[in-house]
C-alpha cells in the first residue's frame, strides 16, 4: 500500500505533530536501517527466513522486521525482564540464530534460509519444543514491531493512538462535540 505523505497526513490530522511525524517516518522507512548494528548479514538472512514463516510475508512485505529487531535488541519492549543466568538479549539472539542454523545443518545439511518452507517449519517446531525462550522472544519482538507499524494498523482496522479523544472514558457524543469529524484512520 503506497500513499503519499500528504494523504497520510490527512489520515493523521487529529494527532499531535510529534506522533504524526514519528508515524510518517515509520511509514517511509518501515524500520529499514542503512546498516545493521547487532546482526551480521548471514544472521539477518536466517532471521528473515524465520520471520517469513512466523508472520506471513504478504503481511510484512513493506515492514522490515529484521531492521526492527536490530533496533529493538536490548530494549525492554514487552517483557523487559531477564531470568537469572540468561545472557544479555543481544547474545541471546546470536545464540538462538546460531542454534537455528546448526539444527538446520544437522537435520537437513543446508542453511536454514535454503530450506523449503516445510523444512523451515520443522526446524522452528524443534526450536519451539526445545528452546521455547528463544522462540517466544523472537516471536514477541517481531510481533511488537509488526503491531507498531501503521501499515499493520490499517490492515487490522486499528484507528491509531487513543488520544486526544480516548476510547473508553469519553462517550461518542462528547467526541463529536469536540471534533467535527471522526478521529483516526479512514478505511481503505
Amino acid at each position: 500500500m503506497r500513499l503519499s505523505r500528504d494523504e497520510l497526513k490527512g489520515y493523521m490530522k487529529n494527532w499531535d505533530a510529534e506522533t504524526r511525524d514519528m508515524l510518517l517516518e515509520r511509514m517511509e522507512k518501515s524500520f529499514r536501517r542503512a546498516e545493521l548494528e547487532h546482526f551480521s548479514k548471514h544472521e539477518a538472512i536466517i532471521l528473515q527466513a524465520a520471520l517469513d514463516r512466523l508472520i506471513p510475508r504478504h503481511e510484512t512485505e513493506n515492514i522490515d522486521l529484521v531492521g526492527f529487531l536490530d533496533w529493538a535488541v536490548g530494549k525492554p519492549l514487552g517483557r523487559g525482564d531477564r531470568e537469572e543466568g540468561m545472557p544479555a538479549e543481544e547474545e541471546f539472539f546470536h545464540l538462538g540464530i546460531r542454534g537455528t542454523e546448526e539444527t538446520s545443518l544437522k537435520k537437513f545439511n543446508r542453511s536454514f534460509a535454503e530450506l523449503t518452507p516445510e523444512e523451515q517449519d520443522s526446524i522452528l517446531s524443534d526450536i519451539q519444543q526445545g528452546n521455547t525462550k528463544f522462540f517466544i522472544k523472537l516471536l514477541s519482538k517481531a510481533l511488537i514491531g509488526y503491531c507498531a507499524h501503521p501499515l499493520a494498523w490499517m490492515r487490522m482496522g486499528f484507528p491509531g493512538p487513543a488520544y486526544p479523544e480516548g476510547y473508553v472514558w469519553i462517550e461518542q457524543m462528547q467526541i463529536l462535540q469536540r471534533r467535527k469529524h471522526f478521529p483516526g484512520w479512514k478505511t481503505f
